[in-house]
């Protein structure tokens, strides 16, 4: 009996002391995903903002979209902050990705959402994300004031169907993302 005693005391130890390791002292919400590149791929995460507190950041450099999607979550600016991807509402894209690949995979991940709406980066999307404090606001603005971004589920469907989409176009501006008007995305034959 004693035996069993001490080796389920040992069991608990063992199980609290491994989830407490893997547990984050944090979870920040990516409201912002950045995409650049083909291969590397740049990945850039905003957290916060739009009034869940304070802006953080993170990011990560892989081979493929997918790999980076999935090392993103530990990849924050903070040592014990992980990225949650389950609210992202803007996907921000450089002309130089395979978007068709990257929605793709947006629409097969399990965190990631097809109602996250995809804009155009006139230049280094990773650059437009860093000069600004909080994006997902100035993005807020944008869409209360008008502008309209397909989904990501729209976007893939129209690239599918039309071999075209119209998606929104940014730059860098004073207080955050800019819109330059729209821009056609072509599909690669």
């Amino acid at each position: 009996m004693r035996r069993i005693v001490l080796a389920t005391a040992v069991a608990v130890v063992l199980l609290l002391g491994s989830s407490a390791s893997r547990e984050p002292d944090e979870l920040a919400l990516v409201r912002v995903l950045g995409v650049d590149g083909v291969s590397p791929v740049v990945l850039t995460a905003v957290c916060g903002g739009h009034d869940q507190g304070d802006v953080s950041r993170g990011g990560c450099v892989r081979e493929d979209f997918a790999q980076a999607l999935k090392d993103l979550p530990w990849a924050g600016e903070k040592r014990k902050e992980e990225l949650s991807l389950t609210s992202v509402s803007y996907l921000l894209v450089g002309r130089d990705i395979e978007l068709e690949k990257v929605l793709e995979e947006v629409l097969r991940s399990q965190e990631l959402g097809a109602a996250s709406t995809v804009w155009l980066a006139d230049g280094s999307v990773e650059q437009l994300l860093s000069s600004c404090e909080d994006p997902a606001s100035g993005l807020s603005l944008l869409v209360r004031q008008g502008t309209d971004a397909p989904t990501a589920a729209k976007t893939l469907a129209a690239l599918r169907t039309d071999g075209q989409v119209t998606l929104p176009l940014l730059g860098i501006g004073e207080n955050g993302p800019e819109l330059l008007g729209e821009q056609e995305w072509r599909r690669v034959a």
